[in-house]
C-alpha cells in the first residue's frame, strides 16, 4: 500500500513507520495507540528540531525551530503547559510571518499538533509511572529490610552449637555453618572437618563420603547415624533444596539418641554375629547352635562336610548328627547339672573314627558347642607316652647309672642301675632327696671316702649345675670300685648325672695286655704263616713260620719294611703258569689289597698259589680294623695231592657211570622191541582165529601179558629218565582237566585196589577246574603215587587222594596207612633203582618215586614226604601256577 501523507510525515519525523493499525514502529520498540503513544515530550521535541532543517524553503522554517527549542525546554520545566503555549505562539507566528499558508504546510501543522498531542499524554502517562515506580521501590525497600532481618535471625538459628551444615552450592568447596559441641570430637575447622576419616571409624566415614557423591550426582537424600568415641550419637542427614546439596549434623537426645544408640549396638551386634559366623565357617571345626528343643538351628561347614552333608542347609533340615544318641544324652546331663559339658568323645568322620574334644555351654537361646579334633594330639600324646616309658624302660636296663636333679638339686628321676650302683632303696628315692643328702648318705655308710669335707663337695656340684659345658670327673669308691662321672646341664634347669662303672673296664684292659700277649705267643707257635700290615701298608707283627716260609731274616722284619720290598726280598717266588698268564696271587695282588683306597667296602679274599720250590700255599687277605691287613699262608701241598688223586677217582666213577647209563639205555632199546612182538603174539593166541585155548594156556597168556606189561613200564620209565638226564624232554603243555586227570590215573589202579580191598578216596573240591601243565606226565606221576601207595597200604584200608589250590601252586597229595617212610630213608626214596620191600606186597625196579620226582620239577615244582596222621606216608607233589601262566603269556 502507498503511504499516506501522514505516514511520509511521520517517516520524516524520523519517529519510524505508521502502522495500519494506528502503532509507530520506531527501531525495534512499537507502541500502542490505545494506551497513548509511548513517546515523550522530550522525543517530540527533538523530531521537530530534527524536522527544521528539511523544512528549510518553506515559509515557516524558523518558527518551527523554535517550537521545537521551547518544546524542548517547556518539556524539561513544566511538561504539558510549557508544550500547549508553544504550539500556540507557533500559530500565531506562522501567520505573521507570511499571509495565508498552502494546504500542504496546514496539513505539516496539522500532524505537527496531532504529534504534540500524542507527546503530552505520553508526558502524562510517564509521570503517573514515575510515581508509582516510586511507590513500587519504597515497597521493595520495606521487603528487602525484612527479608534481611529475617535471614539475620535464621543466620543466627543456623550458627548454634546444636547442629552443623554442609551446603553445596556448585563443584567447588561446600560452605561450612554451625558448630558440634566438642564431646562429639568433631575439628571445628573445614578441612579437618571435612576429613570425616579423621574424627569417624573407617567404615562410618566411607559410608558418609559414598552418601555424599550419590547425593550430589544424583540428588539421592540420605540419613544415618554415627557415634563417637564418647557414645554420644549424631544424626546426618542429606538432602537436596533446589540446586543446593545441604547435609545437616545433628547430635540426638533423649529417646531419639537412645533409640539410635540401640540402632547402631544392634549394627554392630549384627556385624560381630557375621564375623564371627565367618570365622565359624572358615574354621575346621565342627560347630553346632541348638534351639531350646536340643534341635540343630545352625551348623558350620566343617560340620556338614564331617556328616557327609550337602551344605549346612541340607544338614540343619535333615537333623543330621555329629555324635551318637549315647554321647548327645551324657552332653544334655552333663549341661543340666553345671550348664556345659566338656570331655573326649568319638566320631566317624571320613570313614575314620576319631576322636574329638566336645565342648557344649548351655545359654539363652539354646546351646552351642563345638569339636576339637584331638586324634593326631591324643596319637601323639600316646606315643611320648610310649616313648617316655620306653626311654626309662631302655635306661632301666642300662647298667650305667643315669639320675636328673632338678634346679633345687632334688631327685626328679633315675633309673634302677642307680639305685643298685649305690645300694640305695626305693623307699628311700622316692623321698625326692637332693643330691647332698644322697652324697652325705652314702659317705655316711661308707661307700664314699671322706677325706674331704662336705663343702668342697657341695661347691663341685652347685658348680656343675651352673656349668655351660658337661663337666666329667672320676670317683674312687672305698670298695676299690671307679667311677667316671658326667654331668650334663639341662636347659630348664638342673642336671642329669649319668656315673658309669668303669672297674670292669680297667680290669678288662688288664686282661687285654694278658691276652696281646698271650695272642703274641700263639702267633709265634702256628703253624701258619701270619703277618699284620698297616693303613701305611707297613709290617707290624709276623710269626716265625712267614720268615720261614719266604726265607726272610729277622733284621729285615724288625725294620718293618713296606710291603713293596717284600717282593725282592723273598728267597722264594710265586711260580706263574704253564700257560704264561699271570698268576692270581702275587706280591704286586697283595700290595694293592693293603694299601689300595678303595671306595668299596674291603671284603676278605683268598686264593692259592704255587711256589717256585714245589710247595702249594693257600693264602687269605684278611681286612681289620684301622685299615689294617692280615696276611695268612698255609702249607697245602699233601691236601692238594690228595684232591688230586680223588678227582682221578671221581673222574674214574663218574665215567662208569656213563657206561652204566649208556649200558642201560642200549639194553632198553634193545628189549622194547622183543617185548612189543611178545606183547602182540600174546594178543593174536587170545583171538579166535588161532583157535580155542584151554584153561591153563589162558592163564599163562595172563601171565605172560601181566610181566610184559610191566616190563613195558620199566622200560618206559628207564627212557624217560635217560630222556630227562639228557636234557631233550619236553613238555606238551597245555589245559589239564583235573578231574578227568585224577579219574583217569585211579582208573588204572583200580583192579590192584580191588584185588586188595583197598577204598581209594578222592577230594578235589578245592582244586579248581584246571590248570596248565603236561597232561600226560601229571598222569603219571598220580599213576606212580597211588601205585606206590597201594603197593604199601595194608588190606581193607584206605588211599587219600586230594588236591587243593593255595596261593600260586596247585597241590596233589597221597596219604596211606602203611608202615610210612623212616626220617633216614626220605631222601633215598627218590633215588632210583632204590626200593624198600620193608611192608611191601611186591619189589618194583625202585624208578616210581624217582619218576615222579623228576616230572614235577620239570614243571618247576617239588615233592615231599611227611608221615600221615593215622601213620603210613604222605607224597605232596606242588606244581607252580605263576610259571604256567608265564609259559601261557609267552606263547
Amino acid at each position: 500500500m502507498k503511504a499516506g501523507p501522514a505516514a511520509r510525515f511521520v517517516q520524516k519525523l524520523g519517529l519510524g513507520a505508521l502502522r495500519a493499525d494506528g502503532r509507530v514502529r520506531a527501531g525495534e520498540r512499537e507502541t500502542g495507540a490505545p494506551h497513548g503513544m509511548r513517546l515523550g515530550a522530550r522525543s517530540a521535541a527533538d523530531a521537530l528540531l530534527r524536522l527544521a532543517p528539511q523544512l528549510r524553503g518553506h515559509r515557516l522554517p524558523r518558527p518551527l525551530r523554535a517550537v521545537g527549542r521551547v518544546l524542548r525546554r517547556g518539556t524539561m520545566l513544566c511538561g504539558a503547559p510549557v508544550l500547549l503555549a508553544a504550539i500556540s505562539v507557533t500559530g500565531a507566528q506562522a501567520q505573521d510571518a507570511g499571509g495565508p499558508m498552502r494546504p500542504e504546510t496546514v496539513l505539516n501543522l496539522a500532524l505537527i499538533g496531532l504529534t504534540i498531542g500524542a507527546a503530552m499524554i505520553a508526558a502524562v502517562w510517564l509521570i503517573r509511572q514515575q510515581a508509582a515506580t516510586a511507590e513500587e521501590n519504597k515497597r521493595l525497600r520495606a521487603d528487602l529490610a525484612d527479608a534481611l532481618n529475617e535471614a539475620d535471625r535464621r543466620g543466627t538459628l543456623l550458627a548454634e552449637d546444636n547442629q552443623r551444615l554442609l551446603v553445596f552450592s556448585g563443584p567447588g568447596a561446600p560452605d561450612l555453618v554451625g558448630t558440634l559441641p566438642k564431646r562429639f570430637g568433631a575439628p571445628p575447622e573445614t578441612a579437618a572437618f571435612l576429613d570425616f576419616e579423621g574424627w569417624m571409624t573407617p567404615d562410618e566415614a566411607r559410608e558418609l563420603t559414598r552418601a555424599l557423591s550419590q547425593l550430589r550426582n544424583r540428588a539421592e537424600g540420605f540419613r544415618m547415624e554415627v557415634e563417637s568415641a564418647g557414645g554420644h550419637v549424631l544424626e546426618i542427614v542429606g538432602r537436596t533444596a533446589g540446586a543446593l546439596a545441604v547435609v545437616r549434623f545433628t547430635p540426638l537426645s533423649g529417646l531419639r539418641e537412645e533409640i539410635a544408640t540401640l540402632r547402631l549396638e544392634q549394627n554392630r551386634a549384627n556385624g560381630m554375629i557375621e564375623t564371627m559366623q565367618a570365622l565359624f565357617d572358615a574354621a575346621p571345626l565342627p560347630m553346632w547352635l541348638r534351639g531350646e528343643d536340643e534341635r540343630l538351628v545352625w551348623v558350620n561347614d566343617a560340620y556338614a562336610k564331617a556328616v557327609d552333608a550337602p551344605g549346612v542347609i541340607s544338614a540343619v533340615d535333615a537333623q543330621t548328627e555329629f555324635l551318637n544318641e549315647q554321647d548327645r544324652a551324657q552332653i544334655i546331663a552333663a549341661r543340666a547339672q553345671n550348664s556345659r559339658f566338656q570331655n573326649r568323645l568319638s566320631a566317624v568322620v571320613d570313614a575314620d573314627r576319631r576322636n574329638f574334644l566336645v565342648v557344649d555351654a548351655a545359654g539363652p537361646f539354646g546351646s552351642a558347642g563345638v569339636a576339637i579334633d584331638i586324634s593326631e594330639t591324643e596319637s601323639v600324646r600316646r606315643e611320648l607316652r610310649e616313648t617316655v616309658r620306653s626311654h626309662s624302660e631302655t635306661l632301666d636296663h642300662l647298667t650305667t647309672a643315669v639320675a636328673r636333679f632338678d634346679d633345687k638339686t632334688q631327685l626328679a628321676y633315675h633309673n634302677a642301675a642307680f639305685a643298685k650302683l649305690f645300694g640305695l632303696s626305693a623307699a628311700y628315692l622316692d623321698k625326692a632327696p637332693d643330691l647332698v643328702s644322697i652324697l652325705d648318705h652314702l659317705r655316711s655308710r661308707g661307700v664314699l671316702p671322706d677325706d674331704r669335707p662336705l663343702r668342697d663337695v657341695k661347691v663341685e656340684i652347685q658348680a656343675a649345675h651352673r656349668a655351660t659345658e658337661p663337666t666329667d670327673a672320676l670317683w674312687h669308691l672305698t670298695d676299690g670300685r671307679t667311677l667316671r662321672v658326667f654331668t650334663s646341664p639341662e636347659p630348664s634347669g638342673g642336671a642329669s648325672w649319668v656315673f658309669e662303672d668303669l672297674t670292669e673296664k680297667l680290669q678288662l684292659e688288664s686282661r687285654l695286655n694278658a691276652l696281646v700277649r698271650l695272642q703274641g705267643e700263639t702267633l709265634d707257635y702256628l703253624r701258619e704263616g701270619v703277618a699284620v700290615f698297616g693303613q701305611d701298608g707297613r709290617l707290624r707283627l709276623s710269626n716265625p713260620i712267614f720268615a720261614e716260609l719266604w726265607g726272610l731274616s729277622d733284621e729285615f722284619l724288625a725294620a718293618k719294611p713296606h710291603i713293596r720290598a717284600f717282593a725282592g726280598t723273598a728267597t722264594v717266588s710265586i711260580r706263574r703258569p704253564a700257560d704264561g698268564s699271570e698268576p692270581q696271587a702275587s706280591w704286586a695282588g697283595f700290595s694293592h689289597a693293603v694299601t689300595a683306597f678303595d671306595e668299596a667296602p674291603r671284603e676278605a679274599q683268598g686264593g692259592e698259589f704255587e711256589l717256585s720250590d714245589g710247595r702249594v700255599q693257600a693264602y687269605g687277605i684278611v681286612p681289620l680294623p684301622n685299615g689294617q691287613t692280615m696276611l695268612t699262608f698255609s702249607d697245602i701241598t699233601d691236601a692238594r695231592q690228595a684232591e688230586r688223586m680223588l678227582r682221578e677217582r671221581n673222574e674214574a666213577l663218574e665215567h662208569a657211570a656213563r657206561l652204566k647209563s649208556d649200558f642201560v639205555q642200549h639194553v632198553n632199546y634193545e628189549l622194547r622191541s622183543p617185548l612189543t612182538n611178545i606183547i602182540g603174539f600174546s594178543a593174536l593166541l587170545r583171538s579166535p582165529e588161532t583157535g580155542p585155548l584151554n584153561t591153563r594156556q589162558s592163564e599163562y597168556l595172563d601171565y605172560i601179558g601181566t610181566s610184559t606189561s610191566t616190563l613195558l613200564t620199566i622200560v618206559n620209565d628207564i627212557l624217560d629218565l635217560a630222556t630227562i638226564d639228557a636234557g631233550i624232554m619236553d613238555l606238551d603243555l597245555g589245559e589239564v582237566d583235573i578231574a578227568y586227570t585224577v579219574d583217569h590215573a585211579a582208573e588204572a589202579v583200580r583192579e590192584r585196589l580191588r584185588d586188595n580191598e583197598i577204598r581209594l578216596d578222592i577230594d578235589i573240591a578245592q582244586a579248581g577246574t584246571s590248570f596248565r601243565a603236561d597232561g600226560h606226565r601229571v598222569t603219571q606221576v598220580l599213576f606212580n603215587l597211588l601205585s606206590n601207595a597201594a603197593n604199601f597200604a595194608p588190606q581193607g584200608s584206605a588211599i587219600q587222594l586230594s588236591a587243593r589250590r593255595r596261593g600260586d601252586s596247585l597241590f596233589f597229595a597221597v596219604a596211606d596207612e602203611g608202615p610210612g617212610i623212616s626220617p633216614a630213608n626220605v631222601e633215598r626214596v627218590f633215588e632210583r633203582f632204590e626200593t624198600d620191600p620193608a611192608g611191601g606186597r611186591q619189589s618194583g625196579a625202585g624208578l616210581g618215586l624217582s619218576i615222579v620226582k623228576s616230572f614235577v620239577e620239570l614243571h618247576g615244582g617239588d615233592v615231599s614226604v611227611a608221615s600221615g596222621p593215622k601213620g603210613g606216608a604222605v607224597v605232596t607233589c606242588r606244581f607252580p601256577l605263576m610259571r604256567q601262566e608265564r609259559d601261557l603269556a609267552a606263547e
